[in-house]
């Protein structure tokens, strides 16, 4: 049986550096985010990464090792559709995308990455 996986990019909210999330379909309706690599913005996008959409519920995977760069372990969806690092306890983050600070309120439901890096 062939895994399905898709790779979302993310910065890092402490260095802003880039990125990539692998997420891998572990049900109808469940993905898990199972490993994080550094990626420059130029090679995500030759590859197609800003242009991810993931629907259901995710979860971290057990092996999750973090962000490449500060090692937060999950992560946050800013209002302007970019990823970022998140060390699952600040509710104010600023996004290292935008620039934008706000306060965190739900679960991310569907993940849909797209845009210039």
């Amino acid at each position: 049986m062939e895994v399905e996986v898709a790779i979302a990019i993310s910065k890092c909210s402490e260095s802003k550096k880039t990125f990539g999330i692998r997420f891998e379909r572990t049900g109808p309706n469940q993905w898990e985010f199972t490993w994080a690599f550094a990626i420059k913005a130029e090679s995500a996008k030759r590859e197609g990464y800003d242009k991810t959409v993931i629907r259901g519920d995710i979860l971290k995977g057990i092996n999750y090792p973090g962000c490449p760069y500060c090692k937060s372990g999950g992560f946050f969806l800013c209002g302007c559709g970019k990823l970022n690092c998140w060390d699952g306890n600040k509710q104010i983050v600023t996004c290292a995308w935008c620039g934008n600070t706000a306060e965190l309120s739900g679960a991310i439901e569907e993940l849909t990455v797209t845009g210039d890096m």
